[in-house]
């Protein structure tokens, strides 16, 4: 006797001589339920040579498997040639079409069915009773159940009962639902789920608790439910009760709680019912993984080794979702070569993946490599995956870092080209973009043809207004604001104060921080009490910031008495620059900055034995001064420039170019301003030092390689110094240039011999 012959590899099926031909190829279709389609065909061409292309049994075990692996256009061309098809085959149809989703297909071909007098059994409803819930196809629903009230043989099949059961719910018909579970004698755990699942999906939490309560078997999957739904409805103390009292719990039951503390906010006990299951025994899978990640990135400070647990699982789990959720964990944790590590490791990378390392490198104030990273992006999948808004927010946001204004420009030119939409959170990043990147006049054209605003919006364009010392504009927009009934948030009133800060605006910056509390109810924060502090103190007014500070009611933090120990140095105060300086090295001993402020008030009264002892002490604790450093943008490539540096290409000619211009300025008022160097200098080489600032360098570089009349933008890493501010002033109007000079977030606008600053800086 011959046999019939599978090679396992998926190589084409070997055909040897046999007989009993219908129970070979029986035989052989129940042993590989994932026959690929070229075998399918094989087999098909195999029982059209032995005249078996009618045999509805091998014909049903052949939709059987094309319901398995997706084909069921095969298997509906199959269907086609059969002369006489038996309500066995018509079923497997239907079972496949719903198994695939097809609902419309499963009702069309039972539509076909009963004209060719078919006669429905209980395996037949099922199907078409599912695809009218997904359907919605009541009215259909309907007629079987009409169907069934007439029909004794399959009136009383659990199966179908159940069916029509979640069909009702599903199709929005509670009380025809309601009727079909009293008409069922001895309902199942099936058909109290259903109901008690019904229940829920309505939003009726209470029935559903009361039949919960009344099922005389509630097996996993009752308590499972409810604990879901408790966990979608917020409450999660009941869910964690029913949790803690079910007899017996699975994988489902796990993951339902540690969602709904994920999801709810709830990180910690998230992870410490996490701790419990791995304790348990319960291996975690995706969804496990999922929401521990979740709730590890929502977590206030992610315990280390939890990261690496999951980690651990997850490297286990071949999902591009998971690697996802691991990446962004990563870059959140600021653990960026381990994001990058995970990245490219995913074969198959999708938008989500490439959208994700993206944000990672823009969120990690690494604004060069997400740029680089998009050109990649770009180069490698080409049209296969093409980026979204979520790809351009970022990328916006890592040219406002840069301060690259001409790569902020093409980014938007390519949303436009491309059809991006420019939806409310992609414009609210243009209009930060471009007053970031030293541009607010086109933040204000964007704000002002935005035709819906949210909040994000408003704040904005409010603190875009106030990083380049617009305060009374800035007002202004807060008004329209509140006229356009917009509630302000904490934002608000942090970017608020800022502008009154910088634009001499004391008392009316006081006045808004009292609005803050009595009429909207916001609690300050301590980045609140900062922008006082900078208010009272950029207005001379140190006795009262200092009195101010020792009110708050929060412990106040490096910024705090950094604002103080700034305004000090600005007003030649000793006194309480010691004191502000004392409290920030008890708080950050190794930041520069605060050695380096001290060190400037000294020498700005002459205290210069101060002076070498602030820096011995720097010394002494290996503080190392972190030096300056500045960009300017030309033709789309950014320069930069370290303070005294001379490795451009072109420094002598820059160290020339702006030679020239200090002998130009000083017939115009310049003096160097050599208070705050060293004293170990003599005065040529102290006034040498001057002269090698970064933001000098950068912008006698631009002013050589640029066109006349065309404005020059600077970014800096410090703030710009006295001596380096009288001189932009000087320049803008001998040069007739308008230079903007940027650090960190605030702009100088150097225009005719003035700047916008107005001396509040």
């Amino acid at each position: 006797m011959g046999s019939l012959v599978l090679d396992p590899i998926a190589k084409p099926l070997q055909f040897l001589p046999r007989s009993k031909d219908q129970q070979h190829f029986s035989f052989l279709l129940q042993q590989n339920p994932d026959l690929k389609l070229h075998q399918l065909k094989q087999i098909q061409a195999q029982l059209l040579r032995r005249f078996l292309h009618q045999d509805n049994i091998l014909i049903t075990k052949l939709v059987s498997v094309c319901s398995a692996s997706g084909t069921m256009d095969y298997a509906t061309r199959l269907f086609i040639y059969v002369q006489e098809p038996d309500l066995v085959l018509c079923n497997s149809m239907l079972k496949g079409y719903t198994k695939n989703s097809l609902f419309e297909q499963a009702l069309l071909f039972y539509a076909q069915l009963l004209k060719r007098g078919f006669f429905p059994d209980n395996f037949t409803l099922p199907c078409v009773l599912k695809a009218c819930a997904s359907m919605s196809c009541t009215s259909l629903g309907r007629q079987i159940h009409a169907f069934l009230a007439k029909n004794d043989i399959v009136s009383d099949d659990i199966f179908v009962l159940n069916s029509l059961l979640d069909m009702y719910f599903k199709c929005h018909e509670k009380e025809f639902a309601m009727r079909v579970f009293q008409q069922i004698g001895e309902p199942n755990s099936t058909s109290w789920n259903i109901m008690v699942s019904g229940f829920l999906s309505s939003g009726d939490l209470k029935s559903a608790h009361e039949l919960f309560d009344e099922m005389p078997n509630r097996d996993v999957s009752s308590w499972n439910t409810m604990i879901s739904a408790y966990t979608k409805w917020g409450e999660l103390e009941s869910a964690q009760k029913l949790f803690d009292i079910m007899p017996e719990r699975n994988l489902v039951s796990w993951n339902a709680l540690i969602a709904g503390f994920s999801r709810n906010g709830q990180n910690d006990e998230a992870l410490s019912v996490f701790s419990k299951m791995l304790k348990s025994g319960i291996k975690p899978d995706n969804s496990t993984i999922l929401s521990v990640v979740s709730a590890l990135s929502g977590a206030i400070s992610p315990d280390s080794d939890a990261v690496d647990q999951i980690v651990g699982f997850a490297s286990s789990v071949n999902s591009v979702s998971v690697s996802n959720a691991i990446l962004n964990l990563y870059a959140k944790l600021g653990r960026i070569k381990d994001a990058r590590k995970v990245f490219n490791e995913i074969p198959e990378k999708d938008l989500v993946a490439w959208n994700s390392m993206i944000a990672g490198y823009s969120q990690n104030q690494r604004p060069v490599e997400a740029i680089v990273l998009f050109r990649q992006m770009q180069s490698e999948c080409r049209l296969r995956v093409k980026p979204d808004g979520m790809t351009m927010v970022s990328l916006i946001y890592s040219c406002s870092q840069m301060g690259a204004l001409g790569m902020g420009k093409w980014l938007h030119a390519y949303i436009e080209k491309n059809g991006v939409e420019l939806d409310v959170f992609l414009v609210t990043a243009l209009i930060d973009m471009y007053a970031k990147c030293g541009n607010l006049d086109r933040s204000r054209q964007l704000f002002k043809e935005m035709p819906i605003k949210d909040l994000a919006s408003w704040n904005a364009m409010i603190k875009g207004l106030a990083i380049h010392g617009q305060g009374k504009e800035a007002l202004e927009i807060f008004t329209l604001m509140e006229r356009n009934g917009v509630a302000p948030n904490d934002i608000t009133f942090v970017a608020l104060l800022s502008a009154c800060s910088h634009g001499g605006l004391a008392a009316k910056g006081l006045e808004l921080f009292d609005l803050m509390q009595n009429k909207y109810s916001i609690v300050p924060r301590i980045e609140h009490y900062g922008c006082v502090i900078d208010l009272l103190g950029r207005a001379g007014r140190l006795a009262d910031a200092y009195e101010f500070i020792k009110h708050i009611p929060i412990e106040p933090d490096k910024v705090v008495w950094g604002s103080l120990l700034s305004a000090c140095r600005s007003h030649q105060n000793v006194t309480l620059a010691e004191e502000a300086a004392q409290r920030l090295v008890e708080l950050d001993p190794t930041h520069n900055g605060n050695y380096v402020l001290l060190s400037n008030v000294y020498a700005s009264v002459g205290k210069w034995k101060d002076v070498e002892k602030v820096r011995a002490h720097m010394r002494t604790q290996h503080v190392q001064k972190t030096p300056g450093c500045s960009l300017v943008e030309l033709d789309g490539v950014v320069h930069e420039f370290i303070a005294g540096d001379r490795s451009h290409p072109r420094s002598e000619e820059i160290y020339a170019a702006w030679d020239e211009l200090v002998k130009r300025i000083k017939p115009m008022g310049y003096v160097p301003d050599m208070g705050a160097l060293l004293r170990n200098l003599d005065g040529e080489d102290r006034e040498e030092a001057l002269y090698r600032h970064s933001e000098k360098l950068a912008l006698a570089f631009a002013l050589i390689n640029s066109e006349p009349e065309s404005s020059i933008r600077i970014v800096k890493n410090l703030r710009i110094c006295r001596d380096c501010h009288r001189a932009m002033e000087l320049v803008s109007k001998l040069e007739e240039r308008d230079i903007i000079v940027r650090y960190r977030n605030r702009f100088h606008h150097f225009k005719a011999g003035y700047c916008s600053c107005e001396g509040y800086w």
